[in-house]
């Protein structure tokens, strides 16, 4: 059963301060961007050398979390809530190389209110699914969710954060910082 919500432009999606993937303030993390493409989410990556778990070949970990990223907001925008994953089952079917292009997809299969279920693929730039993962999302607890929603960062480059969120859903969005 789907939910019926306005749809949302195509753009570029918010991101935070402290995320692995997007945070912008993580010394560690991947600083990326996520994009909202035609109802999917988009997520565009050439490796780097640090992710890499065997000489040129990309840690798996990695490939899992970028899906794990682009289903995740999958789910978001499905709901217009806050989720996190509950399950993910990853196939890895060809090598990831450091410095290969990458195009990360997710969508959501079916969902509802409480339960959602997303598929995520890596694409080389031949359009190869060189991964793919399927995922279980729910959204968070309301207390979880607003002090999470506290670590999005405003920027006229993305969609507004309320404009994703309903109201009281991802807590006080109205928080987010320049």
């Amino acid at each position: 059963m789907s939910i019926p919500r306005a749809p949302l432009p195509d753009g570029t999606l918010p991101w935070t301060r402290s995320c692995f993937v997007c945070g912008e303030a993580n010394p560690h993390g991947l600083r990326l961007k996520s994009r909202h493409e035609g109802g999917l989410v988009v997520l565009r990556y050439a490796p780097r050398a640090a992710d890499r778990g065997w000489r040129e070949i990309v840690h798996g970990g990695i490939a899992t979390t970028l899906l794990d990223e682009v289903m995740t907001w999958s789910a978001i925008l499905h709901t217009r809530r806050a989720c996190v994953a509950a399950e993910l089952s990853v196939r890895l079917s060809h090598p990831i190389t450091v410095g290969q292009p990458l195009r990360i997809v997710g969508e959501i299969l079916l969902g509802n209110a409480r339960l959602m279920q997303a598929r995520g693929r890596i694409y080389d730039a031949q359009d190869q699914i060189l991964c793919e993962s399927t995922g279980k999302f729910v959204p968070m607890d309301a207390a979880v969710a607003s002090a999470c929603a506290e670590d999005f960062v405003t920027n006229a480059e993305a969609i507004p954060v309320q404009a994703i969120f309903e109201a009281g859903t991802a807590g006080n969005t109205a928080n987010a910082r320049e």
